[in-house]
């Protein structure tokens, strides 16, 4: 077997198809499935059945145009007039010593963000905790019908697995200066032990015993000891770049908001979420987000739990289909922060894939799939990064506010 995860293996519908037979679960549905833990982590015969194929794409690849939004520019001369906007992004790439950060002064309403920023780029090592999703185990599921996997299949060798993309190379890490300035000029790293500690010595412990092995040296850019910086970072950031803008009536909040996937009223698992984006009249969810304390790569559960809260999100809030043609599609966002980058998934999915998620009483095996195209990461180090960042959250937030949905253009309009 691959040590290499699912989510990164599975790049195509066909290597998802050679890995559902691999693993004995090509033609089972989710509803099926009576392989749920009793812990909160998605096993593969799970992440599977979720028929995910994700895209990843760097940043410089993310054309706004082509996923339905019209109006980056716009947002960015309209964040070019929010107080303190030239003044943060000036301040971005510095890095400062905890001892001699404070007072953090001059950055107005940018200040507490900038100063979370700091924290989260100084931070020592710490686990995730890896709570975000909780599987009901089977004993606690009456069901008539659900699917065991076949020790025979199990046994097999799956194809091999695309190799990994090692095209993004990681910087070095910079050792704190002195006095406040750049830290684009330095190349030392700063000593483990010499990194101020955030976090107690009774920081939760990830239990990695379903974890795949995944060998991969971060050693240059430790975990955050605490989650919740990272998350107040993205929040307290997307909540400044928008709640002064004209014409924005949609909330970034850090509510862990769950998502229920149930079986006629039993529940399959609840996926809970590190943020959303809501409407005023809190109908229905825009955008999530998750956030962890780590850089992507180290943590090789990271994509199976977004794609689970992605499919839990369109089960709990499906999108209308009702007379609609099986290929219609559909797309939503999600915002996920690793350390100290950014990055944006966009989830494209179709009618027959949302009949997947909410009717398991389907005769027809699903033949469509949810792709998770990738874009990133954005450094919270980078002025321009965080510019282009910040354009592309203000644009969406000010998308739904006008109670748009977010579509595709045809393809004809996206070769112009």
């Amino acid at each position: 077997m691959s040590t290499i995860p699912l989510p990164i293996q599975i790049g195509s519908e066909a290597k998802w198809i050679a890995s559902a037979k691999a693993h004995g679960v090509k033609g089972v549905n989710i509803f099926e499935l009576a392989e749920y833990d009793s812990a909160s982590k998605i096993g593969e015969a799970q992440y599977l059945a979720l028929r995910a194929v994700w895209k990843r794409k760097q940043k410089a690849q993310f054309d706004a145009k082509l996923w339905g939004l019209q109006d980056i520019d716009i947002a960015q001369k309209l964040l070019s007039k929010v107080p303190q906007w030239q003044a943060f992004l000036a301040a971005v790439p510095l890095l400062v010593p905890l001892d001699k950060i404070l007072p953090v002064t001059d950055l107005g309403r940018f200040e507490l963000t900038w100063y979370y920023g700091q924290l989260i780029r100084a931070a020592p090592s710490a686990p995730d905790n890896d709570d975000n999703l909780i599987f009901t185990p089977v004993a606690k599921r009456t069901r008539s019908k659900t699917w065991q996997p076949d020790p025979a299949a199990l046994l097999q060798t799956p194809t091999n697995p695309r190799q990994r993309d090692l095209s993004r190379t990681q910087e070095p890490a910079v050792s704190p200066p002195t006095s406040y300035s750049s830290d684009s000029s330095k190349d030392a790293q700063e000593p483990e032990s010499a990194k101020p500690q955030l976090s107690s010595p009774e920081t939760p412990q990830d239990d990695l015993d379903r974890d795949p092995t995944y060998e991969d040296d971060n050693d240059a850019f430790p975990p955050v000891s605490d989650e919740n910086v990272v998350n107040s970072y993205l929040a307290g950031f997307a909540s400044l770049v928008t709640m002064s803008v004209q014409g924005v009536k949609a909330h970034w909040s850090q509510e862990r908001k769950g998502f229920k996937v149930r079986n006629e009223g039993t529940k399959l698992y609840e996926a809970r979420t590190d943020g959303h984006l809501f409407s005023t009249d809190g109908k229905h969810t825009k955008a999530i987000v998750e956030v962890k304390p780590m850089m992507r790569d180290a943590s090789t559960r990271v994509m199976m739990q977004e794609t689970a809260e992605m499919a839990a999100w369109i089960h709990a809030e499906p999108d209308e289909i009702q007379g609609c043609a099986n290929d219609k599609r559909f797309l939503r966002l999600l915002f996920s922060m690793n350390r100290h980058e950014i990055y944006l998934i966009i989830a494209e999915y179709n009618v027959d894939y949302v009949d997947y998620l909410i009717n398991p009483n389907r005769k027809s095996e699903c033949q469509s799939f949810l792709t998770m195209n990738q874009f990133g990461p954005w450094d919270i180090a980078r002025a321009k990064d965080m510019e282009t960042i910040g354009s592309v959250i203000l644009a969406v937030t000010l998308h739904f506010s006008k109670s748009l949905p977010l579509i595709q253009p045809p393809p004809s309009e996206k070769k112009k």
